[in-house]
């Protein structure tokens, strides 16, 4: 049985289209039976700021999308998630989710206030991950993803939305224990296999192109997807962008685990037409194809370090910089650090160390960090 994917037309975050775009891409993927059910909604908080820098899920996107779930019976429904630097005093007001899950009467959960292990099985490389405890309280996870393209996994969807769930500052060693884009996308769907959320919403009404998932552009793209199965979405999702869809990582080492879809023709796009609705002027992180493929036919440390060295890197530049550290807070590497200079401190780097996550441009929030060769 083929996975279908909805994908419909969204113009707008106008309360009444979101809401009638959202329930028609949902029965369009073949709907999903939450009463009863206690949810847990993860949109993507990036950073707890203003919804117009696209950045973040749009608060009246997961607005639409509780409304939907009450209207169909869940029980109760939670909301949460944690940046990759969450600052002391994180409220998620910035975004609007937090006013959202208040006025919709749903419950916020800080993923760092009570956390637990969760084992995974059949797991190709994480074994565990630390989670927020709410996840053991719940029927039900669906990830509301932001369409948005990423320096290092070249886009971020539902797979990659999950990662939100390991609370803070945890997920920078997963960064230092999976460097590349291999054996990252492999830990992500470790994840995935583990929390196995029910269904994936996107919103793509407004996306990111150019350097994100933190410094790019907004771009309308008008577009609702939804489906049970996250791989099937950030199939469809990244190819309309202008992706081929293998190129992202997490999508092409999918098809090799039994996910519900071992081909693309494994997927049926209901509503819309991907061709009709392609972007072929979205600005794109580039792959290096050559690299891919020799990367995939070789995984040993040497080849690993090269290849490292070989990726571009993040470059400081010192008259944008505010000198906040958040960029050597994150560095899971310690490969950033204050040095004092003639015009005062600035950001160091050890290009030896770094192994090119690129967290620090991922929460600069002046866009004081470029990513080049």
């Amino acid at each position: 049985m083929k996975v279908k994917v909805g994908l419909v037309k969204c113009n707008t975050y106008d309360s009444k289209e979101l809401d009638t775009a959202i329930e028609k891409a949902m029965t369009l993927s073949g709907g999903i039976d939450v009463k009863g059910k206690k949810l847990l909604l993860k949109p993507n908080i990036l950073s707890d700021s203003d919804p117009a820098k696209a950045l973040s899920t749009h608060p009246e996107f997961v607005r639409s999308v509780i409304k939907y779930m009450q209207k169909a019976g869940a029980s109760e429904i939670y909301v949460g998630d944690s940046p990759g630097f969450q600052k002391p005093g994180y409220t998620g007001r910035k975004s609007g989710i937090r006013q959202v899950t208040e006025e919709t009467g749903s419950i916020w959960v800080d993923f760092t206030k009570e956390t637990s292990i969760l084992k995974t099985e059949n797991a190709k490389l994480a074994k565990e991950f630390k989670v927020p405890s709410v996840l053991n309280e719940v029927d039900m996870v669906i990830s509301l993803p932001k369409m948005k393209t990423h320096q290092l996994m070249y886009f971020t969807g539902a797979v990659k939305n999950l990662f939100g769930l390991v609370p803070g500052l945890g997920k920078s060693k997963y960064h230092v224990t999976y460097p590349n884009r291999h054996n990252f996308g492999e830990m992500l769907l470790d994840l995935l296999e583990a929390v196995k959320p029910a269904y994936s919403i996107m919103d793509g009404v407004i996306g990111m192109e150019g350097p994100g998932p933190g410094n790019g552009y907004p771009r309308p793209v008008k577009l609702i997807l939804a489906s049970p199965n996250a791989v099937a979405l950030d199939t469809i999702a990244s190819s309309i962008i202008g992706y081929d869809p293998m190129q992202i990582p997490t999508n092409k080492l999918a098809l090799k685990r039994d996910l519900g879809v071992n081909h693309l023709s494994d997927i049926s796009v209901e509503g819309l037409k991907v061709k009709d609705v392609k972007i072929d002027d979205y600005r794109l992180i580039k792959s290096k194809i050559f690299q891919n493929v020799i990367f995939d036919l070789f995984h040993f440390s040497v080849f690993e370090k090269f290849q490292q060295k070989m990726k571009p890197k993040p470059y400081f530049i010192e008259e944008k910089c505010i000198k906040c550290g958040e960029c050597i807070k994150i560095c899971a590497s310690d490969a950033n650090w204050f040095e004092q200079g003639p015009n005062g401190k600035f950001v160091a780097v050890d290009y030896n160390k770094c192994i090119r996550c690129y967290c620090c441009h991922e929460i600069c929030p002046v866009d004081a960090i470029e990513i080049r060769k």
